[in-house]
């Protein structure tokens, strides 16, 4: 029997704070005992050693001694003892951005992966950024044009890591105009609640699945369960995507919502973007 897990999922929308207050970096730091590291998993960028150069700069200004790259290159890297070891003593496990088909690619199914879970399942916090972000659910958001509405063949999805079911999360959101294809997703699967996430945003997301929007945009969440009507379910549909009755929240900074039973946690605006 697979037990439930104990650990905290933080969605970030990308591009979030790195040199001013940090409020969603310092998440991951408050979370961290001791000396703990960071684990940062660059599978999904062309350029990891950039990147885990611009997260010791961040993490260290937050009082972070320990940031551990793992990288992968290919999944003979994600079957790796060594690689994989890595996530045994880190505090917080963190994706970067890049391409979130390429993480799922190249640690599904590996000891990597296995490790991942063992860590979710044992309390830590997973973390990702963009991509890192669009990988946690079950089903994943690929690719589909932004800034346009949506086009019954202009969609790609497929699994994610698993970390998180019954939700598809969409980055940069309200930067990219992502809300057409969200809505998307959405008409496609009505059962899978669509999470768009603003940049320098982010959504820390329980295990119970009572989540707390961070950072300085807002977190749209569709909820397709009152679907009445979608043209995809027409035969041969083409064209722009019609729905009817789909359901919009809008949250900002402080506010809550319970993922488990679709709803807003009243506890008000707040001013502060902690």
């Amino acid at each position: 029997m697979t037990r439930r897990p104990k650990g905290e999922l933080l969605l970030i929308g990308g591009h979030e704070d790195k040199e001013g207050d940090s409020v969603i970096l310092k998440q991951v730091a408050e979370r961290l005992r001791g000396d703990a590291a960071v684990a940062l998993v660059t599978a999904a960028t062309e350029l990891p050693r950039e990147y885990a150069d611009e997260y010791r700069a961040a993490f260290g200004r937050l009082g972070v001694k320990n940031v551990v790259q793992v990288d992968v290159r290919d999944r003979a890297d994600a079957h790796d003892d060594a690689i994989v070891k890595r996530l045994e003593d880190a505090g917080a496990i963190f994706f970067s951005g890049g391409d979130q088909l390429r993480i799922v690619s190249q640690i599904g199914g590996t000891p990597l992966m296995e490790r991942l879970q063992e860590c979710y399942r044992d309390g830590s916090l997973i973390a990702g950024t963009s991509a890192g972000a669009a990988a946690m659910p079950e089903i994943m958001l690929i690719a589909g044009p932004s800034d346009a509405s949506h086009e019954a063949d202009a969609l790609d999805m497929g699994p994610g890591l698993g970390l998180i079911d019954r939700v598809v999360v969409d980055t940069h959101f309200a930067q990219r105009g992502r809300m057409g294809r969200l809505c998307g997703a959405v008409a496609r699967n009505p059962e899978v609640l669509g999470v768009g996430i603003d940049e320098d945003t982010a959504l820390l997301v329980a295990a119970s699945g009572r989540s707390r929007v961070l950072g300085s945009g807002a977190v749209y969440v569709v909820d397709g369960s009152r679907l009445s009507y979608t043209s995809l379910a027409e035969r041969r549909a083409r064209g722009i995507v019609s729905i009817h009755d789909l359901v919009v929240h809008v949250l900002g900074a402080g506010q809550e919502f319970d993922l488990s039973s679709r709803r807003p946690i009243a506890s008000g605006a707040t001013s502060s973007k902690d």
